[in-house]
């Protein structure tokens, strides 16, 4: 990091992530919760951090912080636990979690899908069926009429290309599928939904910020020589294309891409208002015949002297500054950073993350990126989907064996603290 102070923009909005099955708990109606039950050894959130009880002390925490904003879901399955059912006891709870961060003075960043949906929506093929796009619209305009007074940001679809490469390619997500016609096909009524979405809210609100949380990790050649670093750089190309450019180029444009199947939707064209960048890691990729079922690469490859989270993840800085100036150059829209975290349980290596990480974002700033916010991932410990409870990518830690879940600020989140109230930090 260079030397001095790394002053931020005025106005630079400063928050923390969470979504709402990793932290609510006893989701039950979602096909999440289902999953959970009926897969062997998969971890069950249960009652998680038990948020959906205890938002008033986790939003006071948030302002004792100093956090000025919070990335929140709202869960589809909780609000339609049944097909054309709609629970005003939940979108009243919502109202007051809301109202809650409202009284806290923190802005509300309102993620519509966060990978979960209601059980009987995955009982009918989930995304695959079309009826799923209008039902999808019918939740997300009755979240408008109800909810729509609270959000300054909304994001429709967070990382839609994980959930369908993990869910009809990888099957480690539900529904566990392994087709290709099944994620063009999910791919595509996807893209329906957030086009739809976005002119639902713009609708009720024409000076709305809507936009979408995309995942991008930083995919990078191993450098072998001849045949094999070939072979590398094809791969960079062919992963940065399936996990996020064929995507956004299907946004930006409004015409589908080929990887899934060509044509146009009515509306996508320029359906975002800024663009949401999750980045956590560096995937180097390193050719090995061994490794066939991974297409050849050797995927947990990690250069020496480069550092990894709890999960293995490389970190890796300058990726990020790299990201930001590929989707600045593709979109020219302002950017939020709406994840971007490490599991670090012992927090050893977080003041470090996050302070590199945000002298990546300052140096795309000081290039003429258009960065508007960060928010980091998590505000909190939480339920990590596959891997349950395990990781810690919380600023503030959650004591699982007690069964009253008590929640204590670790040092960097005193560090994050210190960052957002001088709008800026020094190496």
């Amino acid at each position: 990091m260079q030397h001095g102070f790394l002053k931020f923009p005025s106005g630079f909005l400063w928050g923390s992530a969470v979504s709402g099955h990793q932290i609510e708990g006893t989701n039950r109606h979602s096909d999440w919760w289902h999953w959970e039950l009926a897969t062997p050894a998969q971890p069950e959130s249960g009652k998680a951090i038990d948020y959906w009880n205890r938002f008033e002390e986790d939003h006071q925490l948030l302002a004792d912080l100093g956090h000025q904003a919070f990335r929140i879901g709202i869960e589809w399955a909780r609000l339609e636990p049944r097909k054309g059912e709609f629970d005003r006891e939940a979108v009243e709870h919502y109202r007051r979690m809301l109202e809650s961060l409202k009284k806290h003075g923190i802005k509300i960043c309102l993620t519509l899908h966060h990978w979960v949906l209601p059980k009987w929506v995955a009982d009918q093929n989930d995304w695959l069926n079309p009826d799923t796009v209008e039902q999808f619209l019918r939740y997300v305009e009755f979240i408008i009429a109800e909810l729509g007074e609270f959000p300054d940001l909304w994001i429709t679809l967070n990382e839609p290309m994980v959930a369908l490469l993990a869910g009809n390619i990888s099957r480690d997500f539900p529904p566990q599928r392994r087709s290709l016609r099944a994620f063009r096909r999910a791919a595509c009524n996807m893209l329906r939904a957030h086009a739809g979405a976005y002119g639902l809210i713009h609708q009720h609100n024409a000076g709305a910020c809507v936009g979408m949380a995309m995942a991008y990790p930083f995919f990078e050649p191993w450098g072998s020589r001849g045949l094999c670093g070939w072979y590398e750089r094809q791969a960079k190309r062919f992963l940065d294309r399936l996990f996020y450019q064929a995507w956004d180029e299907s946004a930006r444009r409004g015409k589908l891409h080929w990887f899934f199947g060509g044509g146009e939707i009515e509306g996508l064209c320029d359906s975002i208002d800024f663009c949401g960048v999750n980045y956590y890691f560096r995937l180097s990729l390193c050719c090995s015949r061994k490794h066939w079922k991974t297409g050849f690469l050797r995927l947990d490859a990690v250069p020496d002297g480069v550092e990894v989270s709890d999960m293995d993840w490389q970190i890796w800085p300058s990726g990020l500054e790299a990201i930001l100036q590929e989707v600045w150059g593709r979109f020219g829209k302002p950017i939020y950073i709406t994840e971007n975290g490490i599991a670090d349980a012992s927090d050893a290596k977080r003041p470090e993350y996050i302070a590199s990480h945000l002298a990546a974002v300052h140096a795309a700033l000081a290039s003429g990126v258009d960065v508007r916010g960060y928010f980091h991932w998590s505000f909190i410990d939480n339920f990590e989907w596959k891997e349950g409870f395990a990781p810690r990518f919380g600023l503030v830690a959650v004591d699982y064996e007690d069964p009253a879940l008590p929640r204590t600020p670790r040092p960097s989140a005193a560090l994050y603290s210190r960052i957002i109230r001088d709008n800026g930090l020094t190496s």
